[in-house]
């Protein structure tokens, strides 16, 4: 392989995965980890819900040049050179694209379900499986807009765009294949809300093809 060619490759730092993982490793010494715990006594001190989906939105918008300020650095360790974080122009909001809409409703619905079911106490409710369902929603949207943002940043000559496009398309790859799993888990006990958790799993496919293909 040749100097050039391996400059244009960035391996993305393992601690990234705790940006989004349900579980995350904890440790003080994870650049994200720590910043998860500042940014929510920073919400919780401020009144604000650090769960809410508009909370969620607003750190990753404000944490991306951050993130890839931290990027930059560890890839300059590996000798690979990044340019141009400094230049980074502000995508439309999430409202802007129908696709994000359409997710954005899909997750509602799995919440109105999970709503549904806790007035029920129905048995899916508390297992693993709806956990992972409840906590990667909201990873499926707010790394949808994330993955509009990437595109929006290369079609308007952002040179970071490539490296964070192919790490958010394999977070998108992770989230679908666990939230596939959760709701064929779910589908296939007697419960009140089957059908309809069957119908979410028939609309999650069709969203992974055009989330996919963003």
């Amino acid at each position: 392989m040749s100097d050039k060619k391996k400059k244009t490759k960035t391996v993305m730092p393992k601690w990234m995965d705790c940006a989004w993982r349900r579980v995350p490793c904890g440790r003080d010494n994870c650049p994200i980890c720590r910043r998860v715990k500042e940014e929510r006594d920073r919400h919780l001190a401020s009144g604000e819900d650090p769960d809410a989906i508009e909370t969620v939105l607003e750190d990753v918008g404000r944490s991306l040049k951050e993130a890839l300020a931290m990027i930059k650095a560890d890839a300059k360790r590996r000798g690979f050179k990044i340019t141009n974080l400094d230049k980074i122009s502000e995508p439309p909001r999430p409202g802007a694209w129908p696709l994000y809409i359409r997710v954005k409703e899909w997750r509602d619905g799995i919440y109105g379900l999970a709503d549904e079911s806790d007035m029920t106490s129905s048995a899916w409710l508390y297992t693993d499986e709806a956990e992972d369902l409840l906590w990667y929603v909201n990873t499926l949207i707010a790394k949808t807009y994330r993955q509009l943002c990437n595109r929006w940043h290369l079609k308007h000559g952002d040179e970071y765009g490539q490296e964070d496009y192919a790490y958010t398309r394999y977070v998108l790859g992770e989230c679908f294949k666990i939230l596939k799993e959760s709701l064929a888990v779910f589908t296939g006990m007697e419960i009140e809300q089957k059908n309809k958790l069957k119908l979410a799993l028939l609309i999650l496919n069709n969203l992974e093809e055009e989330v996919m293909a963003i």
